[in-house]
Parts: structure tokens; sequence; C-alpha cells
């Protein structure tokens, strides 16, 4: 991200993050406060359907009673043990009941008011019968010819060892009167084979669901039913969705107003960057000649100043740096060209010492010491003409021709050349990855690679080199690694300059010409020695060039 934009985002932080943070509390805060709110109402809901239960439950135990104590009812007992079971009707009694049957002590009906498919059928109850003067009030799950309803039933002995066996529906119009004495929206849920949630829920106690309030009030796994109220957020969210509408405009206009300042400040300071950018650009290609000139006054105008000086100082330095780093590298070539020019002239001269003796003395083997003076002369001769030769290529290496070229190849051709070491064992190229095109001078590429090889084997008659070529995302990767000595410490000390090479007829200038090469293709390359021996050369090359 560019300045600019890093100022504009700071700015649009800064407008932002306390508005954002006003947000955040008023909203958690409302939040916590409604809910409060809410569960405090529900609370006192619940203590509403208590008093309304108790209520409603005294009321049908108050109608058993009496239907218990009626006449009429004992009369139908009594059919019933007569084995009059045709003259008994209890139906009457449904008035003030949704439900009534006369049981015996194995639940057994005998006699029913409006479920006549339930005569000599077990109902579908565990439950304990009560003692003698009790009543039993247990909630359950009835049937009739409309299906399955949550209930509330009782249980009271009659003579004969029988029982009354009454209760009320917990029906439409029942979750109707509920809804308006607790203001929650009530409904009645007959669990399948799937685990619903609320089967681990203590009764009337509230959880959390979705944003609103969730109970149960009856019911549970052992009766059959659960009876579930849902308590909808109240009227206070209205108040804090308010506030926060209000504080997000707030917010919006504040970033807005920051977002305006924010280009105003940043294109400013943007004009005079682009224009330091420039300047730097023109720097980096070699204009130290263009000065910098600001557009306001003030701390750039003084750094457009500074930045001037520096382009006049910097073009000074450069034009000595460069004027000594001629100087420095010729002067180290100069003293290996001199070094190098030395030996062969040493058994030039003790040849021509020798010749001139042989024919003063008038030897009779004058003419074989010519030939052999002659020939060691025209051996060095020969040894200084390629010297010469290895440092005028080397002082007009051109500059690498960029082609894009399939690295493969390369090595390849590299396997063809050395076919012979390849056979032998003594040569082993590896290449890892797709390789499929780099920008490269092929030729030079290819001209590293024998230099090193060629390094390698020579170290030992039984050295053996290994190359290895791999592919990041970025770079190319070449490994040339021998098993031989390794480099002397002089090298690598020395690093990449001319030095005295350890091989007969060398002219100390391979890895020089090897670094230049990887350095005009915008690489690296840098020499160790192996753990267990031998010389290791590193090579990243980039897969573009420019």
């Amino acid at each position: 991200m560019s300045f600019s934009g890093r100022i504009r985002l700071y700015l649009v932080l800064i407008a932002l993050l306390p508005p954002a943070l006003i947000m955040a509390v008023v909203y958690f805060h409302s939040l916590s406060q409604a809910r409060d709110t809410e569960k405090t109402l529900a609370q006192e809901a619940l203590y509403k359907f208590s008093r309304f239960d108790q209520r409603r439950r005294g009321g049908m135990l108050a109608d058993v009673k009496t239907i218990a104590n009626d006449g009429s009812l004992h009369r139908a007992v009594r059919l019933l043990a007569a084995g009059r079971d045709r003259q008994v009707n209890i139906r009457p009694h449904l008035v003030t009941l949704d439900f009534i049957e006369i049981v015996d002590s194995s639940y057994r009906v005998l006699a029913t008011g409006h479920r006549p498919g339930l005569l000599g059928e077990r109902l579908r109850t565990d439950r304990k019968l009560p003692a003698p003067d009790t009543i039993a009030c247990f909630e359950t799950v009835e049937y009739d010819i409309d299906g399955a309803h949550a209930a509330v039933a009782n249980i009271v002995p009659l003579p004969d060892n029988t029982y009354l066996y009454a209760g009320h529906y917990l029906d439409r119009d029942y979750l109707t009167m509920l809804t308006e004495v607790t203001g929650a929206d009530a409904d009645i849920c007959f669990p399948t084979d799937d685990r619903p949630m609320y089967v681990d829920m203590k009764p009337r106690q509230l959880y959390l669901q979705s944003d609103s309030l969730l109970t149960v009030l009856a019911g549970g796994p052992e009766t059959g039913f659960f009876l579930i109220a849902h308590f909808p957020p109240g009227a206070a969210r209205p108040v804090f969705t308010s506030l926060l509408k209000v504080t997000g405009a707030v917010a919006v206009a504040s970033v807005v107003l920051a977002i305006l300042i924010g280009v105003y400040v940043t294109s400013q300071a943007k004009r005079e960057i682009d224009n330091l950018v420039d300047a730097t650009s023109r720097v980096a290609e070699g204009d130290f000649n263009t000065p910098v000139m600001a557009y306001q006054e003030g701390e750039f105008s003084q750094l457009a100043d500074s930045f001037s000086q520096m382009m006049v100082r910097l073009k000074s330095v450069q034009h000595k740096l460069v004027t000594t780093e001629k100087i420095a590298a010729w002067q180290a070539v100069g003293r290996k060209l001199a070094h190098e020019i030395k030996n062969p002239l040493t058994p030039i001269s003790i040849s021509i010492d020798d010749l001139r003796r042989s024919h003063q003395e008038g030897l009779a083997d004058f003419d074989q010491v010519l030939v052999q003076t002659t020939s060691t002369i025209k051996s060095e001769i020969n040894r200084l003409t390629d010297l010469l030769d290895s440092f005028v290529k080397f002082a007009r290496m051109t500059p690498p021709t960029i082609v894009s070229v399939r690295l493969k190849s390369i090595a390849e051709l590299i396997q063809t050349l050395y076919r012979s070491q390849v056979d032998n064992n003594r040569l082993a190229v590896a290449c890892a990855g797709r390789l499929e095109s780099i920008e490269v001078d092929p030729d030079q590429i290819q001209q590293v690679l024998i230099n090193l090889i060629k390094n390698g084997l020579e170290t030992a008659p039984d050295s053996r080199v290994t190359v290895e070529i791999s592919e990041t995302s970025d770079n190319v990767n070449i490994t040339v690694a021998d098993n031989g000595p390794g480099f002397p410490d002089e090298i690598l000390k020395a690093g990449f300059q001319p030095h005295l090479s350890k091989k007969s007829g060398g002219s100390g200038l391979g890895l020089v010409v090897c670094q230049r090469i990887i350095h005009d293709h915008g690489g690296t390359i840098e020499l160790h020695n192996g753990k267990d021996g031998g010389a290791v050369v590193r090579i990243k090359l980039p897969l573009t060039h420019g």
C-alpha cells in the first residue's frame, strides 16, 4: 500500500474507531439491559403461569371430587359390579371435564364417557394407584378420535376396587389462555425418535435460544409431551436499535469527512512524494544533473534541497568510486599478468644461456641442444600467447544476449559434451521441476557450467562431479559439486579475484569469468567447501531477465 493510501486508511480508522467503540458499548450495554429486563418479565410470567396452573388444577380437582362423590357415579360402579355394563352412562359428567373413565386396579377401562374404543383396554400408564382417600394428579398423553392430546389426569379411588380416571386436555383454548396470561408463545410438542434440545432442559428454567428466551412449562420425557413457552424480544429492543442507527449515522458522517480530509491532505503529500520518487528513479538511471524542486514551502522543500545536494555529492563520489574500482581491478589484473609472464621468461632465459654456452664451447651435441632449447622457448612463448589471449578475452567480454530457452536443453547439451564422463560415472546431471523456460544467454551459461565441471574433473584423476538444477517460483538454482580436495583457503578468502592458478597452464580467470557472467544475468554465485570435503559452487538465476 502506498504512503498516501496508508494515511487515508489511518484517517478513516481514527474517524471510525470512536463511533465504533461507542456503538459497541451502546449495543452490548443495551442488549444486556434488554435481556435483563426480558428475563425479569419472563420470570414474572412464569410466576403468573404457576398461579394460573394452580387455579386450573385446583378447579379440576374440585370437579373430580364432586364427580367421585356423586351418587350417579356410585350407582354406575354398582351396575358394573353387577355385570350390567350396558346400563352404565357416565357421559353427563363430561360437562366440566375433557375425559372420564372408570378403571380397575390394572387400569383396564370398565366404563368411558366418550372413548368407547377404550372399553376393555388397558390405559397407557404405569402410574402407581393412589392410596384410599387420596387423589393422584399427573401429566400424560391421552388419545381419542382427534389424535393425541397433552393432558392433566386425576385418579380417585372408588368402591369395589375401582377408580375414577378423569382430567383436562391442554388444547388450543388452553394455549390461548396461557398466552394471554404470560405473554409468551406457547406450544405443545410430542417428541419423536429424534431427541429434541429441550429434553435436557429443567422445567420452568429460562434458556437463551436465537435471541429469545425459552422454557419448558410442563411435561417432560416421562410424560410424553413438552409444553414450551417462547418469550420473544421485548419492547426494549427498538430503543437501543434506534441508538445504534444514530451512532451508525454519526460514524458514517465521520468516515466520509475523514476520507475527504484524507484525500486532500494525501493528494498534496502524494504530489511531493511522487516528485521525489521521480527524482530517485532518475538517480537510479544515472541522471545526477536534474535538480529536485518542491511544489510548496516547508519540510518537502527542505527535503528537495537536501536531495539535490545529495545528487551533486553522489555524482562526485560515483565518479571517484568508478575510477578507484577500475584502477584497483586493473592493478590486480596487472599484478596477475606480470606474475604469469615472469614464469615463462625464466625458462626462456635459461634456454638462451644454455644455447649460447654450447655454441661458444663448440660442443659436439650442439644441434641436439639447439632443438631442445628452441622447443622450450617456443612452448613458453605459446604459453605466454595463451595467457595474453585469456586476459584479452576477459577484457573484451560482451553483455549477454538474452533469449528464452529451456534450461533442460543446456543440461542435455552438457551431458552430450561430457558423454564419456557420464558413462564412466564421473559426471551426474540431475534436474528437478519443470524448468520449462528461463531468460538467459545460453552460450554464456553453458560456458559457466563447462568451466565449473572442467575444474571439478581436473581436481583428481578419479574425481566425480554432480550438477543439480532445481526451480522455485522466482529462481533457478544450480549446484556444481565435486569430491576433490575443495577450494584452498586463499581462494575462499580472495573470492572472485584474479589469482594464481594451481593447474598447469591455468590463467586463474575461470571463476572470475563465471562470476562476471552470472552477475550480468542478475544472479548470484557462491563458493563453498562441502561438509564431507570437495568444492561446492551454488548459482541462483532469476527466471526473467531485467
